[in-house]
């Protein structure tokens, strides 16, 4: 799927060669990675190709900026992903540019995407890999990475503190008296949930509990009822755990499905806790404690960081904006403003309020 506003050209093959010096036949060998070059020669060439994209894009209207997405999300009915997609989109036309929607499918060529546009923002993992970060900066284009970085820290990069999430869901646990703490994981591709793991265990070793492997589920990774089976994991464990912290709230919905088939009543025989704080169930929601991922608070400030990198002021880095523990019955309005529902996650990240004008 590609949706897109406006017109779509790239720059020809002897445009790119008048303007580097090299041969058109060399210029369409390094386009199609073919042949073998010198890197400063194909950074010369990717280099141009970039910035006669930009040239195209200002001359004919509003500049774009590509948004590249994995395929197997499904947008339309991922409250998560889709709140970050409208803040986005909202954020890059009050700055006065247009956003072009890509599904990233195995097998695609990155310069397919490089075509008309002023930016790149890449939202989440998955089939966007430090690989393919790592060939998109090889043409110069102003990128921000969403929800996802690099492990070399390449670039600049917006997203949440799932690492401080994953410890304020398990340190909640915690101080109710919970020292059997069950985790429900998620598909490993995605870096968030990887790190809301990471903060799982801090909380643990820091209280002085120790990490049992039994109690991290395997990934059975059925698309609709996310956290079901992964919650029966943990009930017919010999000694299942007293509280589980799902890696996210569609596995928390599920693990609570489970739960009342097998007759158990949450925060009584099981204390759950999940994360994102994504509209669904609203019985759900009145019963079970979530972190509040500032899902909209990313988008914008990712639109912002790419305007700047559009207008030449190269940034690189992370900026990570903490969530808020959200309790049973409190809205996701609420998590926004109510003090005494939220509780701030430890961050070393930028907050939400330092914006461009």
């Amino acid at each position: 799927m590609n949706t897109k506003f406006g017109p779509s050209r790239k720059p020809g093959v002897k445009k790119i060669a008048d303007k580097t010096g090299f041969s058109p036949a060399t210029v369409s060998l390094v386009l199609n990675n073919k042949g073998t070059f010198t890197e400063e020669t194909k950074h010369a060439i990717r280099q141009a190709y970039t910035e006669l994209s930009h040239d195209l894009a200002v001359s004919e209207g509003k500049p774009f900026v590509r948004l590249l997405i994995e395929e197997t999300i499904a947008v339309h009915n991922d409250s998560y992903n889709g709140e970050i997609l409208r803040a986005i989109e909202n954020e890059c036309r009050l700055l006065g540019f247009e956003v072009m929607l890509n599904f990233v499918r195995a097998g695609d060529e990155p310069l397919s995407w490089l075509e008309n546009i002023s930016g790149l923002i890449l939202l989440g993992g998955g089939l966007i890999t430090d690989e393919i970060v790592q060939e998109l900066r090889g043409y110069a284009v102003p990128m921000v990475l969403v929800d996802n970085y690099t492990h070399t820290g390449d670039g600049l990069s917006v997203h949440s503190d799932h690492y401080g999430a994953g410890y304020l869901a398990t340190e909640y646990l915690i101080r109710n008296g919970h020292t059997h703490i069950g985790f429900i994981s998620g598909p490993a591709k995605y870096k968030p949930l990887i790190d809301r793991y990471a903060g799982y265990c801090a909380a643990l070793r820091e209280n002085g509990l120790t990490l049992v492997t039994d109690y991290i589920t395997p990934n059975f990774d059925r698309k609709y009822i996310k956290g079901y089976y992964e919650m029966k994991y943990l009930l017919e464990l010999p000694r299942r755990p007293t509280a589980v912290f799902a890696v996210s709230d569609r596995s928390a919905f599920g693990a609570l499905q489970a739960l009342q088939d097998a007759g158990l009543t949450p925060g009584r025989d099981i204390e759950l806790i999940g994360c994102d704080n994504i509209s669904g169930d609203q019985e759900i929601k009145r019963r079970i404690p979530t972190v509040h991922i500032p899902r909209a608070e990313v988008g914008q400030m990712a639109a912002r960081f790419l305007l700047e990198a559009m207008r030449g002021n190269e940034l690189s880095g992370k900026v990570i904006i903490p969530g808020r523990l959200v309790l049973p019955e409190t809205s996701e309005a609420a998590a926004g403003g109510a003090q005494d529902n939220a509780v701030t996650a430890a961050s070393g990240g930028s907050e939400s309020g330092q914006h461009f004008s």
